[in-house]
This record gives structure tokens, C-alpha cells and sequence, in this order.
């Protein structure tokens, strides 16, 4: 029966014209080694999320993610090449302020416009493509922070003077066109706060006390608050420049806070780290798929705290 039903799936394909774009980390594995597994997860799920972000602004999907590549989908060439232009440009910003690794990232880009065979019961880890296959293919043979376009694709744009053809590609059987990042301007210097106003939301004792002295240490003004209800009371009067939450509440009062914070539009700008004893990957993992900036693991220690705080402090106010 599964069978008869995944034959008829592929018995109603239909042909429809798509620009694909494959995006991949140069080097990923060498990237990680060594590196704290808070930064790597953190790091990638940042790079993740700014790929999506931008795939959206530009009216396109994300096809499907594999490791840490990246293929995206656009009825127009035109968006799929602001995509690429958009994820190289922005890139440089992302290593200064979302990259915690001691290497900057560095993307190859590719893009083609072909038919794709498909049905609506189909997903899109089921479709077989060529047009899918030659993306990834010119994916691979672009360089590091570049993004290669098949002629097919540049056939399609209305603005063509930022790309210049690199070749005939014989094994592709087609020509393929580059597009290099350009510097960026910089942004307008910041200043980290100084006092920083700290808001603490724990009901451990021993780690307020062990909170308060680093920070008395380092002259930030620290407010100590045991639910939920006092630090939104807290951060809509006293305005901390940053929060650090348990994730150890009863309840799950301190996930409750962390989404709440998030979903609010006058709070959301404000850095967020979490606290748990849950040490685990998947326990890290959910800190930042939830918003939060920065993870302590408890018991916590004078010097990780100062550490994971001046970096989450120097990423968002510098």
C-alpha cells in the first residue's frame, strides 16, 4: 500500500522553473575543532538563522538544511541573486558580532535556474532534480566568499553589470558568472555601559551571592529578583542593559520569561544570557533556538561569568 501510494506520488509530477541557491561554510570541521561547544551551537545557529531571515526577506524558502549547507528556493532569478548578494555582504558583520569562534566564516555560494519535477504530496527531501545537482556542483567549485551563477540564471536577471563570466564550465557544459563581496562601510562606533545594570532572576542563593560579587568586582549595578512577575516589573521600570535567567525556576518560570522576553517587542532588544545545571548539548541547544545570548553553567564560577558576559555585552553594544 505505501508502496502503490509513493508510485502514484511520482506518476502527478508536474515542471515547474526554479532558481536554486546552495550556500555551505568553507572548512566547517576544521572550524570547530578545538572550540567551545556553547560557541559552536551558538555560532551556527546564528548562521542559520541569518540565512533564513534573509531567504524570507527576499521572498524565497529554504529548501532544505544538511550539516551546515544551506539550499534555498525562488520563483525569481532576481531575488535568488540579491540572496546571494545580501549573505556575502552581510557576512562580515556577522563574524564581528554573531561569530564566537576563533575563525571567521567563510561561504562558498552557487546558483542555477532549472525545471524541477514535483507534486503536493511530495516533500522536498523526496524531489530528484538536475537543476538541484548543478547548484550544489557550482556551489563546490566557487570560491570562498563568492557567489558563482549559471548562465541560465544570468539569462534571467534584469541587472546584470554586477557579475563578469569566469569561464566555460566543460564539465557543467555551460558559463558561469562571479560575483565578489565588497568592504562594507563601518557602522558607527558604540559603547559598551559602564555601569551595566544587571538584572538577576535565580532562587539558588549561593549562585545571587557568587553573581553579586563578580559584578560588584567589575562596578555594574546587579538586582537580584526570584519570579517572573518581579523582572517584568524590574526591566519595564529599571531598564537593565542586560538579564540573566535560570533555567532552573520552578515551573519553568525561567523558559516562560526567556519567550516572553523575546516576544515582546519594547523588551526584545535587550541581551540575554541563561543559567542551568543542565549542561547537556540539547539543553544549550534550546537556550539559543529560544532567544537567549549566552549560556553559565552552574555551579557557576567568577571567571566564566565574566567571560560569557563581556563577550554577550561586547557582541550587542559595540
Amino acid at each position: 500500500m505505501e508502496q502503490g501510494a509513493a508510485l502514484s506520488d511520482f506518476l502527478n509530477l508536474s515542471s515547474r522553473t526554479s532558481t536554486f541557491i546552495s550556500i555551505d561554510v568553507v572548512g566547517s570541521t576544521a572550524l570547530k575543532s578545538g572550540e567551545n561547544e556553547q560557541d559552536i551551537i551558538y555560532t551556527f545557529l546564528s548562521y542559520h538563522k541569518l540565512v533564513s531571515q534573509l531567504t524570507y526577506d527576499h521572498h524565497g524558502d529554504v529548501f532544505h538544511i544538511t550539516g551546515d549547507g544551506i539550499m534555498c528556493r525562488f520563483q525569481r532569478a532576481d531575488d535568488a541573486a540579491s540572496l546571494a548578494q545580501a549573505i556575502l555582504r552581510d557576512l562580515s558583520a556577522f563574524n564581528k558580532k554573531q561569530n564566537r569562534l576563533n575563525h571567521p566564516l567563510r561561504l562558498r555560494v552557487g546558483v542555477h535556474t532549472g525545471e524541477v519535477m514535483e507534486s503536493d504530496t511530495l516533500s522536498s527531501g523526496q524531489l530528484i532534480s538536475h537543476t538541484i545537482d548543478i547548484t550544489a556542483k557550482i556551489q563546490r567549485n566557487a570560491p570562498p566568499d563568492h557567489a558563482r551563477l549559471s548562465e541560465a540564471t544570468i539569462a534571467q536577471l534584469k541587472e546584470k553589470d554586477a557579475y563578469y563570466r569566469v569561464g566555460w564550465d566543460a564539465t557543467l557544459g555551460m558559463n558561469i558568472y562571479e560575483y565578489k563581496t565588497s568592504a562594507t562601510a563601518s557602522a558607527a562606533p558604540r559603547q559598551i555601559p559602564d555601569p551595566a545594570r544587571v538584572l538577576i532572576v535565580e532562587q539558588e542563593l549561593d549562585e545571587i551571592t557568587q553573581l553579586k560579587k563578580t559584578f560588584f568586582g567589575r562596578r555594574h549595578d546587579a538586582l537580584s529578583v526570584y519570579t517572573q512577575n518581579q523582572a517584568a516589573l524590574c526591566i519595564g521600570v529599571w531598564k537593565p542593559h542586560l538579564v540573566l535567567i535560570s533555567a532552573d525556576l520552578p515551573w519553568n518560570t525561567g523558559w516562560e520569561l526567556l519567550t516572553g522576553l523575546r516576544a515582546d517587542a519594547t523588551m526584545s532588544a535587550i541581551p540575554i544570557i541563561t543559567m542551568s545545571r543542565q549542561t547537556t548539548g540539547d539543553a544549550i541547544q534550546k537556550c539559543f533556538k529560544m532567544g537567549a545570548n549566552g549560556f553559565l553553567r552552574k555551579p557557576l564560577d567568577g571567571q566564566q561569568i565574566l567571560k560569557r558576559v563581556e563577550l554577550v555585552m561586547r557582541e550587542f553594544y559595540l
